[in-house]
């Protein structure tokens, strides 16, 4: 067999990460991470030597568990949990004012 990737991984206690929980928690929520991540993409071309970035997924769409959490986003949303078009841009601002400071 072959075609296969290695998994992404991010440390938990990584900048990157804090950002995204700080970011989640802004928006009220508890978030779940998983730091280690096999997919359909190459990921560890970045997470390991020679660049070592962290790579992850954000985002207040819906997605299905089995991806990303922009996997699609509703104009919207009937769904308090599901943010609607409006509240997932917002979340992307609060990430990188986050980011930022």
């Amino acid at each position: 067999m072959s075609g296969g990737y290695n998994p992404t991984t991010t440390p938990a206690d990584s900048p990157f990460v804090k950002t995204l929980d700080a970011a989640y928690r802004k928006a009220s929520l508890d978030p779940l991470f998983e730091v280690r991540s096999g997919a359909s993409w190459p990921g560890y071309l970045f997470t390991e030597k020679p660049l070592a970035l962290p790579a992850g997924h954000y985002g207040l769409g819906f997605g299905d568990g089995a991806h990303a959490p922009d996997e699609y986003i509703v104009i919207e949303s009937s769904n308090p949990k599901v943010a609607g078009l409006d509240g997932s841009v917002n979340s992307y601002v609060t990430y990188l004012e986050t980011l930022a400071g």
